[in-house]
């Protein structure tokens, strides 16, 4: 975790030395509110966007509308300045009458078809991160999958990661001699039946990837009511969500091989937008024994 000379605010680092927002704005169930709201996020602060190419819950191409007029009305801001994240879904995880590439095709094309959707939609010429929505049925079409991917890096792809994946399968591709591009990225949902996802969160910080933890308010409120996170943020003046917040980002502090913790943070209140990108700024300043003492409560839940 660093800061920049033109961000002061502490950034992750990938594998290819890029930088990674500790917040993302999460794009999904936003329907035509879209445009203004990742519009808002981008004035508010966040330098981050996820999206999905599944119109199922996701509109891509008004993501891409939002960020090209945030772009156009702010013309000292550069697109290289701003990290944008979609995925590649299954025809499992789509709108059988609305999938944005043809399911009947084989795996390759597919991937093609989607990634050739998501350029157009976010109107760039290439894209920071993709990642595999969910892992196919099988290791072996997962990494068909993925190697369709990995044909577009880095020129149109920049990194590539995986999101709802368990650590079998985190491992298994990972290791497997069949690819040449390591996931960079981990997104998964934060919440008390995966044991807070622990174990792959130790591989990402033993491999150097970034944990995106999603849901992380919605699916915790145990944790949101707890003591511990609650005198830790009235401690601090803060919201009792922004201290579930720093707690969680705290978990990738010290990652000796880059990588560490960004959040999905997906409200629609332009005050707590930027609030939560202010709280940004108290990280340093979290005890190492209160980080402790969270990770204790996550393994007692």
């Amino acid at each position: 975790m660093q800061t920049t000379k033109e961000d002061p605010k502490p950034v992750l680092t990938l594998s290819n030395g890029q930088h990674h927002p500790l917040f993302l704005y999460g794009t999904a169930w936003k329907a035509d509110a879209t445009i203004s709201l990742v519009a808002n996020a981008l004035s508010s602060g966040f330098v981050g966007v996820d999206t999905a190419c599944q119109p199922k819950h996701y509109k891509e191409d008004l993501v891409g509308q939002g960020i090209s007029n945030h772009l156009q009305k702010n013309p000292t801001v550069e697109r290289k300045s701003l990290y944008i994240q979609t995925k590649y879904t299954p025809p499992s995880g789509q709108d059988l009458n609305n999938i944005p590439y043809d399911p009947s095709a084989p795996l390759g094309v597919q991937v093609k078809q989607s990634v050739e959707a998501s350029l157009k939609n976010l109107r760039v010429d290439y894209i920071d991160s993709v990642l595999l929505h969910s892992p196919m049925q099988t290791l072996e079409d997962t990494i068909k999958v993925w190697k369709s991917l990995e044909s577009f890096v880095p020129e149109k792809i920049r990194q590539l990661g995986i999101s709802n994946c368990p650590f079998s399968m985190l491992s298994a591709l990972y290791n497997s001699p069949a690819i040449n591009v390591r996931p960079s990225i981990v997104q998964n949902r934060f919440h008390k039946t995966t044991s807070y996802d622990m174990q792959v969160l130790e591989f990402c910080k033993d491999h150097g990837l970034v944990y995106q933890s999603f849901w992380t308010l919605t699916s915790n409120p145990n944790l949101l009511r707890s003591k511990l996170v609650g005198g830790f943020a009235e401690e601090r003046g803060w919201t009792r969500e922004q201290g579930l917040y720093i707690l969680v980002l705290s978990l990738g502090r010290g990652w000796e091989k880059g990588g560490g913790v960004a959040v999905m943070n997906g409200t629609t209140n332009e005050e707590r937008m930027k609030g939560d990108l202010k709280v940004l700024d108290g990280m340093g300043s979290v005890p190492d024994g209160i980080v402790t003492e969270f990770v204790k409560l996550l393994r007692e839940q």
